[in-house]
């Protein structure tokens, strides 16, 4: 009997170890989203406590009915929301599109430094930002207002306003969509500008008419995707909104849940906002997706055509290379030199020569680095984040193969919609839906305010690395599969030693970019952690939070913050280095195939097809080698 006749009756029989693998990551997977958006959903409809293990507990639209009758406050809180997040977006997309076009299609100088510099917020915990940026607006002591003032004028910023508080959400969010934008514009072929302005066109109306056109799917997608990470955040809401932006989504849903004293958490209504608020962005998701459908409609690279244009900025570079400073400045230097200099002195002083030699002390980088507890949570935080970017990546990359090699049925048409749709949820949303499964659940399974609860909902953002890993996938050629198939191998073992490899470059790339995120994470353990499991941002919160009693002081929390934003940058570009140090070897070993030459490739889609072994060798993989010694 042949290969394929015991393939086929194999499979008619028994699910081969490939799919076994594929429905277990689907199954995780729908665990991590599906079950705690059903629980909020449940809570709303059986609120207002919890809707399981409670007598008065019982199936009714009450908490709608009140959104209703409280019909003022949700206009508000809507109208509010929409101005603050809607407002910081597009301050954060114009600001993102002005540097990506300035260091991609412009000549300006230090374009690649401008790049790196422009990157570097990133690295800063959100927490640490809205944190730094208090520091710097603070009416008083603040940098910033200390510079506006020697202006005319005496202008001074109030850091506790509407508008300050959208600027500042924006400034926060300004390196996601520039990291987005930068490869659409570099993919993006520059003959059709050309053909404008040789048609007699203006710059101005070269974008109006050819650029922001063929664009337009892509930013949607960046704007989409920037406003869904804004309605999600709960630091800067938190930190400045208590009086003026009171009305802000993550923050009205953070309060329905921290009830004062003598008051219950409204777990119901605080349910039904975000119900409410997960159908909006659904919608926005859909939009979406239904509008960049299309896109290669206004696809512009061609191959043999394809130049990316560069505009010469003559005597405009000396202008835009101020604004580039000046953007820097507020993002990054300032916000910076303000957590130093609250670190360096005891109380809120303005800054000055005379207070920097008389006023100046480091003893809470001391206090810090001898505290048991900053090293217990940094610990945590470091087990939290990697525990969960692991499952994550695991879960997303073989459920990705799965269906980027299965047949196109229903129900891998929904699962790939699925695994894509954590994008859609905002971490306030996720964070609240976490907090209420745990609840509901902790009778049987106790683990409401662990670190496992942590890193259950860490792994959350699971679409990062599906994403990533179904686009990696698509880019490998299936010869090397049926190599390891006609030696034999099952698709389970060459699923294992020959795409895995393939694969890994991508996975540890999003693995740390996950890995980043999960340090700086905040919206979730401000939703889940306890004392005895809250990550480092949390501790630190409670450091510079006056509410936080004891705990409160402000200038080892300032020292706190810059000590980990240098880890968490020493962590990150640590792992990137180690990883391409690992590229580099294996792209060495490639070059040095018995067999095949010093100068051996794999086989690229315009090529003829190849025989499999060749095209296994040429990979340069031990495993591969070995697969393919047996298949001759």
């Amino acid at each position: 009997m042949s290969t394929a006749g015991r393939t086929t009756e194999v499979g008619r029989t028994r699910p081969t170890g490939m799919k076994i693998a594929t429905v277990i990551a689907g199954a995780v997977i729908f665990l991590l989203l599906a079950i705690p958006l059903a629980v909020q959903v449940i809570t709303a409809f059986r609120g207002p406590f919890l809707p399981f293990g409670v007598s008065t507990a019982k199936w009714s639209a009450d908490n709608f009915v009140t959104l209703w009758e409280l019909r003022e406050d949700f206009w508000a809180v809507l109208g509010s929301t929409a101005v603050f997040v809607g407002g910081s977006t597009i301050i954060s997309l114009l600001l993102a599109f002005g540097l990506a076009w300035v260091t991609v299609r412009t000549d300006v100088p230090f374009r690649r430094v401008i790049s790196v510099l422009v990157v570097v917020p990133f690295i800063i915990p959100p927490i640490v930002k809205a944190q730094a940026y208090q520091l710097m607006l603070s009416p008083e002591s603040g940098v910033l207002n200390q510079l506006l003032r020697l202006l005319p004028g005496d202008l001074v910023i109030d850091p506790y306003s509407f508008a300050t508080m959208t600027v500042v959400q924006s400034l926060t969010n300004v390196t996601f969509p520039f990291l987005m934008i930068v490869p659409i514009l570099t993919s993006m072929d520059g003959s059709l500008e050309e053909s404008a302005r040789v048609s007699g066109a203006s710059w101005g109306q070269t974008l109006r008419r050819v650029t922001l056109p063929m664009l337009w799917p892509g930013l949607l997608g960046v704007a989409v995707l920037t406003g869904i990470l804004g309605l999600g955040s709960l630091e800067i809401p938190l930190l400045f909104g208590q009086e003026a932006g009171k009305n802000i989504f993550a923050l009205k849903l953070w309060n329905l849940i921290s009830a004062g004293a003598g008051e219950l958490p409204q777990y119901g209504l605080a349910a039904a906002w975000g119900c409410v608020f997960l159908v909006i962005t659904t919608i926005a998701f859909v939009i979406y997706l239904r509008a960049t459908r299309s896109a290669e409609r206004r696809a512009s690279i061609s191959g043999k055509g394809f130049r990316p244009t560069i505009m010469k900025l003559g005597a405009w570079k000396v202008p835009v290379l101020v604004a580039v400073f000046v953007f820097v400045l507020l993002t990054a230097i300032l916000p910076m030199f303000a957590l130093l200099w609250s670190a360096i002195t005891p109380y809120p002083i303005a800054f000055s020569f005379e207070a920097l030699a008389s006023q100046t002390q480091w003893g809470a980088f001391g206090e810090v680095l001898a505290d048991p507890e900053f090293w217990a949570s940094l610990g945590r935080t470091l087990l939290i984040a990697g525990a969960s970017a692991t499952i994550a990546c695991v879960a997303a990359t073989v459920l990705a193969y799965g269906i980027a090699r299965g047949r196109r049925t229903g129900w891998s048409k929904g699962m790939d919609l699925f695994a894509s749709s954590s994008v859609a949820i905002p971490a306030v949303i996720a964070g609240f839906a976490m907090f209420l499964t745990f609840l509901v659940i902790n009778p049987v399974i106790p683990l409401a305010g662990t670190i496992v609860a942590l890193v259950i909902a860490y792994s959350y953002r699971v679409s990062i690395a599906y994403r990533s890993g179904y686009s990696a996938t698509l880019q490998i050629r299936k010869e090397l599969e049926e190599a390891a198939l006609v030696s034999g191998a099952s698709p389970l073992e060459g699923f294992r030693r020959v795409v895995v490899p393939l694969l890994l470059p991508t996975v540890f790339a999003v693995w740390i970019q996950m890995f980043i995120l999960g340090t700086n994470e905040f919206t979730l353990p401000a939703f889940l952690a306890t004392p005895e499991s809250r990550p480092l941002s949390v501790y630190m919160y409670a450091m510079i939070s006056p509410r936080s009693a004891q705990l409160y002081q402000p200038d080892q929390g300032a020292a706190m913050a810059l000590i980990f934003t240098l880890l968490v940058f020493a962590i990150g570009y640590g792992l990137q280095w180690a990883v391409s140090l690992r590229a580099i070897g294996r792209a060495r070993r490639r070059l040095t195939i018995p067999g095949l030459g010093t100068r051996a490739t794999a086989a690229v889609p315009n090529d003829p097809p190849a025989p499999a072994t060749r095209a296994v060798a040429a990979q340069g993989l031990e495993e591969q080698r070995e697969l393919a010694s047996v298949a001759e």
